[in-house]
């Protein structure tokens, strides 16, 4: 799982997904979890299939239109982190603070 940390070590390898938006369109994105306690990291990597999972759920909502959008896009990550720190029940103070997008492509 992508998790961000203070740790040596290099780039933490990032979480991508690629969904179908209907008929004509698909998007692909890779994620970056930042966490405020390292507990909270070791409780991503724990629950990582269910918040892929979640993730996948939540991505069949979207709207193509919404996602090429600022706002969209602010609106996803905000559904991420909440839905994360759900998951593994932290709040965003000590659980998932951020998930940065390392790409984003919808054709």
């Amino acid at each position: 799982m992508a998790i961000a940390s203070d740790g040596g070590g290099g780039a933490p390898e990032p979480m991508v997904f690629t969904f179908n938006l209907g008929g004509n369109a698909y998007v692909q994105f890779g994620l970056i979890f930042e966490t405020g306690t390292p507990e909270a990291m070791h409780e991503l990597m724990a629950y990582k299939p269910k918040i892929q999972h979640e993730i996948i759920l939540l991505m069949s909502g979207q709207d193509e239109g919404r996602l090429r959008t600022l706002e969209g896009k602010k609106k996803l990550v905000e559904e991420i982190i909440d839905l994360s720190n759900h998951i593994i029940h932290e709040d965003r103070k000590t659980g998932v603070k951020e998930v940065l997008f390392t790409k984003f492509l919808i054709q």
